[in-house]
Formats: C-alpha cells, structure tokens, sequence
C-alpha cells in the first residue's frame, strides 16, 4: 500500500480477490483490505455529515450572507473603529495615519527625522 487514497482501480482489484477462490490472504492484502473499508467508512461519515448540514440548511431557510456581503459589512465597521482607537489615543475626529514610521511600543506615528527610541 503505497498511497493514502485507494485508487478506484486498487478497490476493483480488492473486489476481484474477495471474489475469487483465493481463501488466504497476506498481511499486505489484509492492511490494504482493512484501509479500504476505514476509508469506505469516513467517507460514508462525511457523506453523512454533509448530507445532515443539507437537512439542516433546507429545514431553516434563512438567508445566509455571501462572503462579499460579510466583507462588506466588516468593511463599514472600521470608521467606528478607527474612530474608538482615535479617541482612546487622544486624536482628533476624522484622524487618518498615511502610513509613514510609527513607534513600535505606542503605535504613534514618527515626526519626520524623529529616531524611535528603545
């Protein structure tokens, strides 16, 4: 068993064998046979489980917020949250930092020549 995934053409052969008049198995048909069904298994758990998700979707029909609608809403939080961060450093309403060198321990912006001091 060389990979993780068994291909399609390793679980016809395990059928194959299963099928045929072989009684006796080795210990590498037996891994690759115990590994088919652990992962025949998981996928019927995850087949499940989204199957279950679908259920739950299609019992509750809200409408669910794209990922641009979120990003979006994200988006026009931060003037309020530019604006808290400025009050709570003292700045006036409407601040804006225009990027530039900025004190490492306090995050205030640097006077153009000012050294940061450690």
């Amino acid at each position: 068993m060389t990979s993780t995934t068994p291909s399609a053409g390793g679980i016809l052969a395990a059928a194959d064998a299963l099928q045929g008049p072989q009684q006796t198995f080795n210990r590498e048909q037996v891994a690759y046979l115990m590994h088919l069904a652990y992962e025949s298994g998981r996928t019927a758990e995850y087949v499940a489980d989204v199957a279950e998700l679908h259920a739950t979707w299609a019992r509750h029909p809200q409408q669910r917020t794209t990922a641009e609608e979120r990003y979006q809403q994200r988006m026009a939080e931060m003037p309020a949250c530019a604006a808290q961060i400025n009050a709570e450093l003292g700045r006036p309403p409407g601040y804006r930092y225009d990027g530039g060198p900025v004190d490492w321990e306090t995050g205030r912006p640097l006077a153009p020549g000012e050294q940061v001091t450690a």
